[in-house]
């Protein structure tokens, strides 16, 4: 809890007009975290946002906050076990802490006036944004890959992929499904049928 305490803390501190999101076509990843020093993406969740660039998309190498003044180059590789308990924390403040709560709506202001933004959230990066306003997130292109975040109620262009041997969401997790696919909780980035999923949607929005 010490920890969590120090990351919202530093998050206080930071200056939103410090933001690494542009203008333009543009793509994020949104998820819990397992080290709260860091927001650098893992190999995987890199090689994953590639997809998007044929379409045009710009990558933000960064998960939240999408600062610059926070740590987002280097990634730390810890235990399952050690990243499953600092997500399940971070999980608990998305809902009951509304210090947090406020700091994600204010480092995520960027997403209240733009179209032209893809979000892949993964775990319970989907709870995070449901703390934004929802007309606001109807007009947002939402991949949710095995989500576990509150309520049903999907927004209207979320695409939600849940995974047949994903126990989190199967049991935490109650948004209708739009696709199901074989794979466990941790392994959504590695599916080539998550992949062909998403370039049709992008596809679909090419033409």
């Amino acid at each position: 809890m010490r920890n969590f305490r120090k990351y919202l803390k530093k998050l206080q501190e930071l200056d939103i007009e410090d933001t690494l999101i542009g203008k333009g076509r543009t793509v994020i990843l949104i998820s819990g975290s397992s080290n709260y020093e860091s927001a650098a993406l893992s190999y995987e969740q890199k090689e994953f946002l590639k997809i998007f660039e044929e379409y045009g998309y710009k990558i933000i190498d960064s998960n939240f906050p999408y600062n610059k003044k926070f740590e987002n180059k280097k990634y730390d590789d810890v235990s399952i076990i050690r990243a499953s308990i600092s997500n399940i924390i971070y999980y608990i403040h998305t809902l009951y802490n509304r210090d947090f709560q406020k700091e994600i709506r204010r480092h995520m202001k960027f997403l209240m006036d733009r179209e032209d933004i893809i979000v892949v959230s993964q775990s319970s990066g989907l709870n995070m944004l449901k703390i934004l306003n929802r007309d606001n997130l109807d007009r947002i292109k939402i991949f949710a890959l095995g989500p576990v975040a509150t309520g049903r109620r999907k927004t209207e262009n979320m695409t939600v992929i849940k995974g047949k041997k994903d126990i989190y969401t199967r049991t935490i997790d109650f948004h209708e499904e739009d696709r199901r696919v074989d794979c466990g909780h941790f392994n959504y980035l590695i599916n080539n049928e998550i992949k062909e999923k998403i370039c049709e949607e992008l596809q679909k929005d090419k033409n």
